[in-house]
């Protein structure tokens, strides 16, 4: 698991959530803060972000859900303007799974199922 902030990559998120470039391995949510996003690669590389439009500083996990199995991050602080990004190896075999980004920040937040 790799741990880093980045400059945001996801600041558009549509009401069926879709990032701009409208594919189903990335896919995202709108909340009244900031933009969560889930993106998979085909190397089985799953990326949850966070990018935090305004409001007050908060603390959260990112993560995903597989089949059904959720995995989260240490948790990590998220200011106004910032994105955090966490990513995780799940090897060639897991692309095209059915993922789900997740945020724990005191309630949990989910995208859409990203897919194939």
């Amino acid at each position: 698991m790799i741990s880093a902030p980045t400059a945001s990559a996801i600041t558009y998120c549509d009401r069926s959530g879709y990032t701009a470039t409208n594919e189903p391995m990335e896919r995202c949510t709108s909340l009244d803060n900031g933009i969560l996003s889930v993106h998979q690669a085909s190397n089985g590389v799953v990326g949850t972000e966070y990018y935090k439009k305004s409001g007050s500083t908060i603390s959260a996990k990112l993560g995903y859900s597989r089949s059904g199995t959720s995995h989260y991050a240490s948790a990590v602080s998220i200011g106004s303007g910032q994105t955090k990004r966490v990513t995780w190896s799940l090897g060639a075999s897991a692309y095209c799974s059915n993922i789900i980004g997740l945020m724990s920040a005191g309630s949990t937040y989910q995208t859409p199922t990203s897919h194939c």
